[in-house]
């Protein structure tokens, strides 16, 4: 006679070491255990397909090749505010996931806002996730591209893309024109993507009221609601040590 699903768990449960504690004990749990494997599996599948078409898209990977490298154990730390920025940036990917707030990083060009933005980026796709890191005139220029009647790529499968990816790092925000059309696509992918509870990685030169005063103050109170904001208050490290920032 074939033996129950019941009795089989039973036999399981009998041959386990005394010292190991299992991650179900019943049927119910045996194959609740299984949907929700089979949930991450999917998922997973999902992030890497919209990952690779993200990269076609664009034409290269989700980081910049001159910040491949970049991760949170060769980061530089000369000061305490660098030391809080390291542990704001590992505390926003510990995190991922249970708030849709996103992060601004602030501050001068070389004080390694693109280091610690990339290295966000690449923990967060070693994780299975999928992200992105470009900057807004590489946006603007794909978005323009779709105009094209022979764009192989439609405005609304790219806004789609950008919108549905896990996180999407923008780097330059503020050197951007100010013109209408870019404002108006800036905020509308940051709006759309808080919409969708998917956060947005912001690296700037502008202070907050710059900011406020530029994608407006509903989206600037979304993005830090629930997210973080990070000075990079100190001097470029790029002079001092030729460190690619």
């Amino acid at each position: 006679m074939m033996a129950s699903q019941t009795d089989v768990m039973a036999r399981l449960m009998a041959l386990k070491p005394a010292h190991v504690k299992p991650l179900f004990s019943t049927v119910e749990g045996w194959k609740k255990f299984q949907a929700e494997e089979a949930m991450k599996s999917n998922q997973q599948l999902t992030d890497r397909n919209r990952q690779a078409r993200m990269e076609k898209i664009i034409g290269r990977s989700g980081i910049q090749p001159m910040h491949q490298k970049c991760s949170f154990s060769n980061y530089s730390v000369e000061c305490p505010e660098q030391q809080a920025a390291l542990d704001a940036a590992k505390g926003f990917v510990a995190s991922f996931g249970k708030s849709h707030g996103g992060f601004v990083f602030s501050g001068n060009c070389g004080t390694g806002k693109n280091h610690l933005g990339s290295a966000i980026a690449k923990n967060l796709i070693k994780r299975g996730h999928s992200a992105m890191v470009m900057t807004v005139s590489e946006l603007f220029e794909n978005h323009r591209a779709t105009f094209s009647k022979d764009s192989p790529v439609k405005e609304a499968g790219l806004l789609r893309d950008l919108c549905n990816i896990d996180l999407l790092v923008l780097d330059e925000v503020g050197l951007q024109k100010g013109s209408e059309y870019e404002i108006n696509l800036l905020t509308n992918i940051v709006d759309r993507r808080q919409l969708q509870l998917k956060p947005t990685g912001m690296l700037t030169n502008k202070n907050f009221d710059e900011m406020v005063a530029m994608i407006g103050e509903r989206i600037m109170d979304r993005q830090t609601d629930g997210g973080i904001w990070v000075p990079f208050t100190w001097s470029s490290m790029r002079g001092r040590k030729g460190m690619k920032s």
